[in-house]
């Protein structure tokens, strides 16, 4: 009987192990898939024809509208152009709609999140990040210095 007993308590703590692992293996695949975006610039954009989702990096090109915060709420949406920090020529267009940070403006890096469509970058809605330059490019910019990516800052104080 003693035997007979241990059998059945090692059997039931194999289960208990096996269903433990296969849990704590689902769960670290489900937490891992979500957050399998691409990043990517708009020279990876180029060629690109699938619809997988991509972290867009750039710079924002000449020309987004000064009243960006209140077209991004509008049906239409806001439109901008998000430029390759490292090759200027190569542009992709976004669509947007959401929230737009204060720091949105031409030659700012920004980060957004979505996919190609018809040649236009379809960003998903409140993924729009603007990355701030460092206290050393300021002072560079303040002192009428080019930024990293080519583009001539504003004077500070404007």
């Amino acid at each position: 009987m003693l035997a007979s007993a241990g059998v059945k308590s090692r059997s039931r703590f194999a289960i208990a192990l096996t269903l433990a692992v296969g849990l704590g293996a689902w769960l670290i695949w489900t937490s891992i898939g979500g957050s399998l975006e691409t990043y990517t610039n708009p020279s990876g954009l180029v060629k690109t024809t699938d619809a997988t989702t991509y972290r867009l990096n750039g710079t924002v090109a000449p020309g987004s509208p000064a009243d960006a915060a209140e077209r991004a709420q509008t049906a239409e949406g806001l439109r901008f152009t998000v430029r390759d920090k490292d090759r200027p020529s190569v542009t992709v267009p976004v669509a947007y709609r959401g929230s737009v940070p204060d720091a949105f403006k031409d030659g700012r890096e920004i980060v957004v999140t979505g996919h190609m469509e018809n040649g236009v970058f379809q960003a998903e809605r409140g993924t729009l990040i603007t990355l701030c330059p460092s206290k050393f490019m300021e002072e560079q910019a303040a002192k009428g210095k080019t930024m990293p990516d080519g583009m001539p800052k504003e004077p500070a104080g404007t």
